[in-house]
This record gives C-alpha cells, sequence and structure tokens, in this order.
C-alpha cells in the first residue's frame, strides 16, 4: 500500500539522478583521458629508458620527482584557475574566465623564472643522496634539462583550468593526447638516435617531455584566442595583469601550492631515501616499476577530481550547493568504484605485472609486495581524491593542506623511518607499509572533511566585491 505513492517521486528524481550521472561523465571522462595521457607518456619514457640500461631504470623516477617537487609548488596555486574560472562561469561572469586565466599564464612565468635556480643546486643535491654514481650522472642529466619543462608543465593547468572551468573539457583532452604523441616520437628519436637525430638516451626523454609541453601551450593559447571563444570570453582583450584576480588566486591556491610541493618531496625523499639510499638499487628499480602501475590508478582519479573541481565550483557559482554535494557523491562512487577494481588487480596479477617490466626475479618479489600495499590503500586513496577536488572545487584549500603537510611528514616519512630501521629484513616493504597507512587515513579524513560541511560558508569572491563596492 506504501508504495503507490512513492512512485510518481522515483519517476521524478530518477531523471535528475540520471541527468547529473551524464554531466558527470561528460566533464570527467575526458579528465581521465586528459591525466591517464600523462601517465602514458610517463610509462612510455620509464619502458624506453628501460631498454637502455638499468642505471637509467633507476634514475628516471627520482629525476622525475625532483622537477616535479618544485612543478607541483606552481601546479597547486594555478590548479585554482579552475576553480575561480567555474565559480565565474556559474555567475555568468564570462569575461573573468578569461582574465584570471591571463593572471595564471603570469604567474607561470615566474615559477619558470625562479625555477631556473635549481641548476645551482642539483649537482649537490644528487651526490648527498649516495645513489651509485652511474645512477647519480643519469639523475644530473636528466633534471639539468627538466628544468626547462617547468614553464611548459605549468602554463597548461593554467589553460586547462579555463576549459575546464567552462566545461569544455575535450579541449583539454585532446591537446594532451596530442602533446603526448609529440612527447613519445621526439623522446623515441632521441633516447635512441634514431634517424639521424643524436643518441641522448635518458636525456633525450626529458627533451621529449620539454617538446610536448611546449606543443601544449602553444596549442591551448591559440584556441582559447579563437572566435568561437573570444566572443563569449573576450579572450583577446582581457590579458592585462590584474593583481586583485591574482592575489584571489594566490590567496587560495597558495596553501594548496605548499602541500603539492610539500606532498612531492616527502615523496621523493621516500623513493630516493627510505628506499633507494637504505635498501639499494634492486628496491629502487622495483619500487620505480610498481609505480608505473599505480599510475594507472591514480592518474585518472586526479583526473575525475580535477572535474568534480570543475563541477562543484560551477555548482556553487550557482548558488546550488545541493547539487554539488550529489555531484560529488556521484564522482566519490565511480572514483572509488574504478581504485578498488585496481586494487583486486594488483592483489591478484602483482607478479604477473611486475614481469611484463623486468625480467629480474627480485626486483619481481619485492615490486609484487609493493603492490600488495597498492591494493591495501588504493580503494580510499581514490576516493580521498574525489573528496579533495570537490573541496577545492569550494575553495576549501587550507584545512586540507595543512592536514596533508602535517601527515605526510609524521606519517610516510616518520612511520616510514621507523619502519625501515625497526624491521630492517623488510626492506623497502616497511615504508611502503607506513605509504599505505598515510594514503587510507588522508581518505578517511577529506571524506570527514566534506561531510563536515565547513566548505558551504567560503566565498572567493567576497574581498573582491567589497573592493568594487
Amino acid at each position: 500500500m506504501n508504495s503507490a505513492p512513492q512512485q510518481p517521486h522515483q519517476q521524478a528524481t530518477l531523471p535528475s539522478q540520471t541527468s547529473e550521472l551524464r554531466m558527470v561523465l561528460r566533464i570527467a571522462l575526458p579528465m581521465v583521458v586528459t591525466m591517464s595521457t600523462h601517465m602514458v607518456m610517463d610509462v612510455s619514457d620509464y619502458i624506453m629508458v628501460s631498454w637502455v640500461s638499468s642505471n637509467a631504470q633507476a634514475a628516471l623516477v627520482p629525476a622525475q620527482l625532483t622537477i616535479f617537487a618544485y612543478v607541483a609548488l606552481g601546479m597547486g596555486t594555478l590548479s585554482l584557475v579552475n576553480t575561480v574560472v567555474a565559480q565565474s562561469f556559474g555567475q555568468k561572469n564570462y569575461t573573468d574566465c578569461s582574465a584570471f586565466t591571463w593572471q595564471g599564464l603570469y604567474l607561470t612565468g615566474i615559477f619558470a623564472a625562479l625555477g631556473c635556480l635549481l641548476w645551482l643546486v642539483l649537482p649537490g643535491l644528487f651526490r648527498s643522496l649516495g645513489h651509485d654514481p652511474g645512477v647519480q650522472a643519469l639523475e644530473l642529466a636528466y633534471t639539468q634539462v627538466g628544468v626547462l619543462t617547468i614553464g611548459p608543465a605549468l602554463a597548461p593547468v593554467a589553460l586547462c583550468g579555463f576549459f575546464t572551468g567552462i566545461q569544455r573539457p575535450l579541449t583539454t583532452m585532446w591537446s594532451a593526447i596530442e602533446a603526448v604523441v609529440v612527447n613519445a616520437a621526439v623522446s623515441y628519436c632521441l633516447i635512441f638516435g634514431m634517424w639521424g637525430f643524436p643518441e641522448m638516451g635518458i636525456v633525450g626523454a626529458a627533451y621529449g617531455t620539454l617538446t610536448g609541453g611546449c606543443y601544449r601551450t602553444v596549442r591551448l593559447v591559440i584556441t582559447m584566442c579563437l572566435p568561437s571563444h573570444h566572443q563569449r570570453f573576450n579572450s583577446r582583450h582581457t590579458w592585462g595583469f590584474d593583481w586583485p584576480k591574482v592575489k584571489i588566486i594566490l590567496r587560495v591556491g597558495i596553501p594548496s601550492g605548499l602541500q603539492w610541493f610539500s606532498d612531492i618531496v616527502v615523496w621523493w625523499v621516500f623513493v630516493n631515501i627510505l628506499v633507494g639510499k637504505l635498501f639499494g638499487t634492486v628496491h629502487l628499480i622495483a619500487s620505480n616499476t610498481a609505480w608505473q602501475y599505480m599510475r594507472v590508478v591514480f592518474m585518472p582519479c586526479i583526473g575525475m577530481g580535477i572535474a568534480v573541481t570543475s563541477l562543484v565550483g560551477e555548482a556553487i557559482g550557482r548558488g546550488d550547493r545541493k547539487e554539488a554535494i550529489r555531484l560529488t557523491r556521484i564522482t566519490v562512487l565511480l572514483t572509488g568504484g574504478y581504485a578498488g577494481f585496481f586494487s583486486l588487480v594488483y592483489l591478484c596479477l602483482g607478479g604477473w605485472l611486475m614481469s611484463l617490466l623486468s625480467d629480474i626475479p627480485e626486483v619481481i618479489r619485492i615490486g609484487t609486495g609493493v603492490l600488495v600495499c597498492a591494493a591495501a590503500f588504493q580503494l580510499l586513496d581514490g576516493v580521498g581524491i574525489a573528496y579533495e577536488g570537490a573541496l577545492r572545487g569550494a575553495g576549501d584549500t587550507f584545512w586540507p593542506s595543512i592536514l596533508f603537510v602535517i601527515s605526510h611528514w609524521l606519517i610516510l616519512i616518520g612511520g616510514g623511518s621507523t619502519m625501515a630501521y625497526w624491521k630492517p629484513q623488510w626492506g623497502s616493504l616497511g615504508p611502503w607499509i607506513a605509504a599505505a597507512t598515510l594514503l587510507v587515513f588522508i581518505g578517511l579524513a577529506m571524506w570527514w572533511r566534506w561531510q563536515s560541511g565547513k566548505w558551504m560558508s567560503i566565498d572567493l569572491f567576497k574581498g573582491q566585491r567589497q573592493g568594487i563596492a
């Protein structure tokens, strides 16, 4: 008797749920493809470099993390371009969408210029790690070219923030796919000296990354200025420096940037010292190889996080916080399902996966254990990434940033060091157990923060409106 009155309600809500699912998928799938292209680019470089030598295989990830530690500071800050563009788009302030993007490009130039100072510290930095001399030499050679990739790595973050914020993620996706093709072609030619190009080994991979980033930056700037976008967003006329808009990006973006920087520094210490220095090259190769498979999960999850940032930001710009909650719930379910599936894959097929990228029995054995640790944290890591993206869409960056910094240093570095010295017979698996503990904790903490509703009281443009008034 009670079921009949409920049917109209169900019929009314199901189409809304379906349309919201479609909305999430329309934004999220291109972003998943976009972030997956980064994974494809890194993994393809790793595979090609592994054909050169085992030293190159050991050197690539530490070298990439060294550059990315600084790049992450800019990426975290510029990721807020997506938030402010999405909220401006929701408020129908279309000119501000392009204006905020131009300010992101100016900040990119500042980050790139300051990044050149890394050239002064790189030699001493790699000497201090104590890796094998052959590995050290290749790490230094890669990063000296990698410094030049800072600008081309950061500019697309601001530009993609524009296209994702205005809910045109296909532009972002296609530019990423094209950049991967460019990177792969250049890397192949320069790593192996094909078609008349010089044979550069691991350095060729760095030049491939540089070329792909430059291509993508130019491609996105031209697209933003095309008549179809200029007509609505006035993108050719909003390039002037706007300090109030820069302040909004920095005010909310710097906590996120410092968090990203701290996260990568922590993982840099983890890979280079807690794994590489304490346990040697074999453990370093095993962790680097397992890392390539982890990227298959966390890079698409990051894409989902970027998508929900845009969706939540646009919904909040329209003043519809209830829709922001519903869209976040859908994204969390999708992300958790994807990550959970790969947890089972790592658990059941870890040894086989490792054997595809290495024929060294000890590397396969150690890497299989690392993938078991990944299986333990993968689900909650994916959920945490989705909730963090939703919080960023609301402009809630300060509390998550503080939590990330403290927990990463205490649990990953403190706990990882404790495990390394308390259970040295476990080798690098001890620190990886600490990593699994950290990522489970972060996932639960991001869930709690979103459920607390603190993000609902944040107004990114309050100061700007008061200034205008």
